[in-house]
């Protein structure tokens, strides 16, 4: 249901895809965006080029295309396709009076040459959509403006939503670019004219075809597919509402309150520790963060406490997640819940009066802390765009893997991979010599049918507040083994937070869980993060050393949903030269409930490159980040307006 829904809701007014992808024209991109949460995929042909995209409008006012563009002019079935990164931001909406305002970056890392920057302008004149604005670099050739920069625009046309030609909008444009770089390589290619027409279909929302006549003689055919990525978040599964919290008890014992509410949230499916209660003062302890919104959770726990606490507790509070993985205690007045439960009060009424301190002020839950425990079972598709041999390369795996928690912050994680089908050999390129072999060789690693994908112990220690550490050892990914360690400063209630990583690790023989080849590789990183005031848009920039030797830096973008959706985009750049850009998106989509698994069932699909030895991380499946996240501050005050659900 929930892919069927994202496949709806689509407006005729809406942008169209460009070439290259993103919104715009035909070559020239618009100063238009895409509504947050769009996830798109295309590909455009021409005699000249090949381009596959991914479009992901990941925030409002952020458009980031990731792109594979092969030359194909001569003809040759082999075309090697070279990875892109375009970006473009929104400066300013359009208004009244004004337009809409957008500057980018295509071909961030320059791909195939064909980088180019913009500031452009979109205007709207009822069905007609008008974009102008300056271009650098390719758009520059022309040189119409100078011989740096060139004039560029065009105009779209949306027809009647009610009329014969509903669906359909037509493209003029004009580019300065002149492809004088193609016209050295091949003697035979025509002069281009600067203008391009086309036309756009829309059969359905999520459907887009287009064609078109570029550079006066060259024919263009593009096919796009366009999905609210939201859609897919249907929310995670919870057992029906606590009833009315009704008149407070009149009489009864502290400890006997205390076994009743327990019994309550375990039959709601609440991984409850501990529950205390001393004189006005209720507590609940959670041994982990149920999926979901942590603000909902938090509600329904205090509703069923004040339904059962005892008449003095006038205070309730709910620790999210345990205290060394930087949880959140959130406070309540019973008085605000009680009144919210005769609808006479609101979760904004209630944040007026709400405390959130860290988990750790809270105090230690009593009583020993149970064993944590979760699993994942991952269906996941990698696939390439970039092979030697044709364009597609792709591995599907079947992944199992478990997660558990012990006392005094020790962690254990265990992962097996069945190999079910790839077709990587001869697609993936020969490796580039001035580096170590570190993934150009996963062919081998994906010709074992089942292997330990990952095996190891690890510590968490919080030394000071608001810092956190990890140690780990053992079998680190399907690749690698070894010690890894991390460190992270993150100030309670903050959206930002930098941390550093680092590995020794040896490469594993494939299928073999004990033997490792000779050769050490050390990695080591700092990062810095920033997240959105709900925490559910997280940006990380990463710099250091890789597995191969190579320096150089990653942008990471990862936009989460409550139902536990997440849709993650990178892109690699280091100082091994050549095409060694590594770049992907990936979308993880957890399915439920299901019997015994509940959402446990994620499968995931990740568009990337494969087989790459520059700008390669050991794959971490225990990041402090992410572990710290689930409670924090962040995500309760993002979900709070659903605190009463």
């Amino acid at each position: 249901m929930g892919l069927l829904l994202a496949f709806s809701g689509a407006s005729q007014a809406e942008p169209t895809f460009s070439d290259f992808g993103g919104a715009g024209l035909l070559q020239v991109p618009t100063a238009r965006m895409f509504d947050a949460d769009t996830l798109a995929a295309g590909f455009t042909w021409t005699p000249l080029y090949r381009h596959a995209f991914l479009t992901f409008q990941a925030v409002p006012d952020v458009e980031v295309t990731i792109r594979q563009s092969g030359d194909a002019y001569a003809g040759s079935d082999e075309t090697e396709f070279a990875g892109g990164v375009d970006l473009k931001l929104r400066l300013l909406r359009e208004g009244p009076h004004w337009p809409e305002v957008s500057a980018g970056v295509r071909g961030l890392f320059d791909s195939r040459g064909l980088g180019s920057r913009y500031l452009l302008m979109s205007r709207r004149w009822y069905d007609t959509d008008w974009t102008l604005g300056a271009g650098w670099g390719r758009f520059s050739q022309g040189g119409f403006l100078g011989h740096d920069v060139s004039l560029i625009g065009g105009v779209e046309v949306h027809m009647p939503d009610d009329g014969l030609l509903d669906g359909f909008s037509f493209k003029l444009e004009y580019t300065g670019d002149r492809f004088h770089a193609e016209r050295s390589r091949y003697a035979d290619l025509p002069a281009p004219f600067p203008v391009n027409v086309g036309v756009v279909w829309r059969p359905l929302p999520w459907i887009e075809a287009g064609a078109g006549i570029e550079q006066g003689h060259a024919a263009m055919v593009r096919a796009a597919v366009k999905l609210d990525a939201g859609r897919l978040d249907s929310g995670s599964p919870v057992k029906s509402p606590p009833s009315k919290i009704g008149p407070r008890p009149s009489r009864g014992i502290a400890r006997d309150a205390a076994r009743r509410i327990e019994t309550a949230l375990r039959s709601a499916g609440m991984p409850v520790q501990a529950v205390r209660i001393e004189d006005a003062q209720a507590t609940v302890w959670l041994d982990s963060v149920p999926p979901g919104p942590p603000a909902r959770t938090a509600g329904r726990i205090a509703r069923i406490m004040a339904a059962r606490a005892p008449a003095k507790a006038e205070r309730l509070t709910v620790v999210l997640g345990p205290a060394e993985l930087a949880g959140t205690a959130v406070s309540f007045l019973r008085a605000d819940l009680e009144r919210a439960d005769r609808h006479a009060g609101s979760p904004a009424e209630i944040w007026r009066t709400t405390e959130l301190e860290p988990a750790a002020s809270a105090g230690g839950a009593p009583g020993p802390a149970a064993d944590r425990w979760q699993g994942r079972i991952t269906p996941r598709l990698e696939q390439s765009l970039n092979g030697r041999n044709g364009f597609h390369a792709y591995r599907a795996t079947l992944d199992f893997a478990t997660f558990s928690a012990g006392p005094s912050g020790l962690v254990s994680g265990t992962g097996l991979r069945f190999n079910l089908s790839d077709n990587l050999e001869g697609r993936l390129g020969a490796p580039d010599p001035r580096l170590p072999v570190v993934r150009s060789d996963v062919g081998r690693y994906a010709a074992v049918p089942a292997t330990v994908d990952h095996l190891y112990m690890g510590w968490l220690w919080n030394p000071f507040t608001d810092w956190h550490t990890r140690l780990s050892a053992g079998q680190m990914d399907e690749m690698f083994s070894g010690v890894e360690g991390e460190v992270l400063y993150r100030p309670f209630g903050a959206r930002w937070a930098v941390g550093a990583d680092g590995d020794l690790v040896m490469k594993r023989v494939p299928g073999n869980l004990l033997y490792v080849e000779p050769g050490l590789y050390a990695t080591l990183h700092g990062s810095l993060r920033y997240e959105s005031s709900d925490g559910l848009i997280q940006g990380t920039l990463r710099a250091g050393r890789y597995l191969a030797g190579d320096l150089g830096s990653t942008i990471e973008l990862t936009r989460l949903f409550d139902g536990g959706v997440r849709i993650g985009a990178y892109a690699t750049l280091t100082n091994a030269g050549g095409r060694n850009l590594d770049h992907g998106i990936s979308v993880r989509i957890p399915i439920g409930p299901l019997p015994v698994v509940g959402r446990a069932l994620a499968p995931e699909i990740a568009t990337r490159s494969l087989g790459r030895d520059a700008g390669q991380r050991v794959d971490q499946s225990l990041q402090l980040y992410d572990i710290t996240g689930a409670a924090g501050v962040g995500r309760v005050m993002g979900s709070w307006n659903r605190l009463l659900e």
